[in-house]
C-alpha cells in the first residue's frame, strides 16, 4: 500500500498509526510520530486529535509522564471534545501505577475512567478497565456493580465476563465465577484475530495473534480456579 497523496501531515499520522499493517511497513510508529509532531509544529490547536494521538503512541511506548502531558494539552485546547481523553489518561494513570508503583495513580485512573463512563456510560471497554484498577487495589466488591451493569448492556463481551468472574471468584461465589468464565470462553472462542484487532485499534497488528491467544489461556485458567 502507498500512502495517501496528501501533504496533510495528520493525514499521513493516521495513515501510519491506524491504518497500516506491520508486514507491508505501513504501521509504523516512529512515521506516525514525525508527522502528528508537523501538524503540531505548524498549528498546535490545528487538529483536534493531533494531541491525542501522540499521547496514545506515547502510551503504547511505555512513556507515561509524556502520555498524560500531551492528554493534557488535548483537554487545553479542546476540552471534552474528544471523551476517549479522559479513558486514555485513565489507562496511563493505572499502568504508570502498576509499572512504578505510584501508588497515588491508581486514584487517578479511577477518576478518569469515571469521568469517561458520565460521558459514554455504555462503553464495555472502560468498565473492564476500570474493574481492573479495582482489582490491581483489592476492591473486588466494588468491581461487582460495575461489571453487572456492563453485561446489561454487553451480556456477550467475554472481557466483562472474565473479569466479572474474577470479581465473583474473589468475593467467594465460586459457582457463579465458573458460570461467568464457562460464558467468557464460548465468547473468546469466537473471536477472530481481526476481531481482536478491532478491540485493540492502534495496537501492533502483529502483535494481534499473540494477544487473542494469551486472552483465551488466561480465561483456561481462570476457569480451572473457579472448577476445583
Amino acid at each position: 500500500m502507498l500512502p495517501p497523496d496528501t501533504t496533510d501531515s495528520f493525514v499521513l499520522g493516521q495513515y501510519y498509526f491506524n491504518y497500516g499493517d506491520r508486514a507491508d511497513g505501513t504501521y509504523d510508529l516512529a512515521k506516525a510520530r514525525r508527522y502528528f509532531d508537523k501538524a503540531l509544529e505548524a498549528n498546535p490547536a490545528g487538529n483536534s486529535l493531533a494531541w491525542y494521538q501522540l499521547g496514545r503512541i506515547d502510551f503504547l511506548e511505555g512513556y507515561f509522564d509524556d502520555a498524560s502531558y500531551k492528554f493534557g494539552k488535548q483537554l487545553d485546547y479542546f476540552g471534552d471534545s474528544v471523551p476517549n481523553v479522559y479513558y486514555m489518561l485513565g489507562l496511563t494513570y493505572a499502568y504508570r501505577a502498576k509499572n512504578f508503583g505510584v501508588e497515588s495513580d491508581w486514584q487517578k485512573a479511577e477518576e478518569n475512567f469515571a469521568k469517561f463512563l458520565a460521558l459514554q456510560e455504555d462503553s464495555p471497554w472502560a468498565r473492564v478497565d476500570l474493574a481492573w484498577v479495582y482489582f490491581s487495589q483489592g476492591k473486588y466488591e466494588g468491581m461487582l456493580p460495575l461489571l453487572e451493569q456492563g453485561l446489561l448492556i454487553a451480556e456477550s463481551n467475554p472481557w466483562l465476563l472474565n473479569m466479572y468472574g474474577l470479581a465473583l471468584l474473589n468475593t467467594g461465589d465460586k459457582s457463579g465465577a465458573k458460570e461467568a468464565f464457562t460464558k467468557a470462553k464460548v465468547q473468546v472462542e469466537a473471536l477472530t484475530v481481526e476481531d481482536w484487532g478491532k478491540s485493540y485499534p492502534g495496537n501492533d497488528p502483529g502483535v494481534w495473534e499473540r494477544g487473542l491467544s494469551e486472552f483465551r489461556t488466561a480465561i483456561e485458567k481462570n476457569l480451572s480456579l473457579a472448577s476445583f
